[in-house]
């Protein structure tokens, strides 16, 4: 036997075996090099799992932090739309805009108020708006319905009754 490859048994070791009343004796095999223990295999699985689940959670975070995104640009640009011009003095970044905000320069009721009738005010004429689209959208389905129905083709309808029939 060369060096290199290790029997997988013992040549002066013999071992008895009782296998549901057949005994039998057979060479006692060598100890394979264990591997990782069960614990050690339940402690990876852990790992593992806690690690999908932060992934897994982290993927719900990024989604949510991006409609967050979106609904804030909406909320920005309804507040642009409902507010009036304003000057070019106030169109630039101020310093106050970096500073955390001060208890006195947070905004009051009133404030938060007549931001919200402000965009009422929007979402109304934006509705108008979009009652306006749907007339007139009913409007061209009802000329078009009745330019159809127009046409000479049809004729009346016995004659179209008499030519079906004949």
């Amino acid at each position: 036997m060369s060096p290199a490859i290790a029997p997988l048994w013992d040549d002066d070791e013999w071992e008895v075996c009782n296998d549901d009343g057949f005994i039998y004796k057979r060479r006692r095999r060598l100890a394979l090099p264990e591997g990782p223990s069960p614990a050690d295999i339940e402690a990876e699985l852990r790992r593992q799992k806690r690690s999908r689940k932060w992934r897994c959670l982290r993927a719900i975070r990024d989604k949510y932090q991006r409609e967050i995104d979106q609904w804030e640009g909406l909320s920005a640009s309804l507040t642009r739309l409902a507010s009036p011009p304003t000057s070019t003095s106030d169109a630039g970044p101020s310093s106050m805009d970096s500073a955390p905000p001060s208890p006195l320069s947070l905004p009051t009721v009133d404030d938060l108020l007549s931001t919200v009738e402000a965009q009422e005010m929007v979402l109304r004429k934006l509705s108008d708006f979009c009652d306006c689209v749907d007339s007139f959208c009913e409007a061209q389905e009802e000329r078009l319905t009745q330019s159809l129905i127009g046409l000479p083709i049809w004729g009346s309808p016995r004659a179209l009754m008499r030519s079906l029939c004949s």
